[in-house]
């Protein structure tokens, strides 16, 4: 008697034939009602022995007939094993090929998916507000003073970046650019040290947003102012 899990699949087309022992059947019977495998398998070829009584001896049906010629119904042959091996074999060949169509479907489905995910995704996702223009403003010089500042104000998401343009600026000492607010609060956006040229190109930023900034000026390290814009 046979106990492996893969021995029992392998009693199905006996199970179906009628052709096991008293204690195979019992063990079959078991295991067939938890294995969803062989349910499916027995609800493909439950029918053929049925089939295989009907066959004649050239494959058709054939009905039993009595002395007077009128037909007295089925007719029972000997069960041929070999047919029910080979239908048994198309009925595997038949599952294998149905599920590599599956398998053939679900991934074309995969890259439909993907694919209409690549399209349709830039399209859902929410875009992003195209960026503000930047402001130029020229810090006037102070009297005594010869320095040329141009100052953009770029408006970013935490505030705003300042890109300042120096010349004729002090060849020595510290530089820096403040930024003063709306209720006249000063607050240091930028330093740097003065070059040997009096040309400097530095980026500053602050939390302030543009709207927020009154004026901006330009001092040395000692507080000195060179240069202001109102904006």
């Amino acid at each position: 008697m046979t106990t492996g899990s893969d021995d029992l699949h392998e009693l199905l087309g006996a199970y179906v034939l009628g052709g096991l022992s008293d204690d195979d059947h019992s063990a079959f019977s078991e295991h067939l009602r938890t294995c969803g495998r062989c349910q499916t398998d027995l609800g493909q070829v439950s029918g053929l022995p049925r089939l295989l009584d009907l066959a004649g001896p050239e494959g058709g049906p054939h009905m039993a007939t009595g002395a007077d010629g009128r037909d007295r119904g089925p007719r029972s042959e000997p069960v041929d094993e070999a047919n029910v091996a080979r239908l048994l074999d198309e009925v595997g060949r038949r599952r294998r090929r149905r599920r590599g169509w599956l398998a053939v479907v679900a991934a074309a489905a995969a890259v439909v998916l993907f694919a209409g995910g690549a399209w349709l995704g830039p399209r859902l996702a929410p875009s992003s507000p195209p960026p503000l223009p930047a402001t130029h403003v020229a810090a006037a010089a102070v009297s005594g003073s010869g320095v040329r500042v141009d100052i953009a104000l770029v408006p970013r998401g935490w505030g705003t970046q300042l890109d300042i343009d120096c010349e004729d600026m002090p060849t020595q000492g510290e530089l820096a650019l403040w930024v003063v607010d709306r209720s006249g609060r000063a607050m240091t956006a930028a330093s740097w040290r003065a070059t040997a040229a009096g040309y400097s190109r530095v980026t500053g930023a602050t939390a302030l947003s543009p709207s927020e900034i009154r004026s901006l000026e330009v001092r040395t390290g000692t507080g000195k102012v060179l240069a202001s814009a109102r904006t």
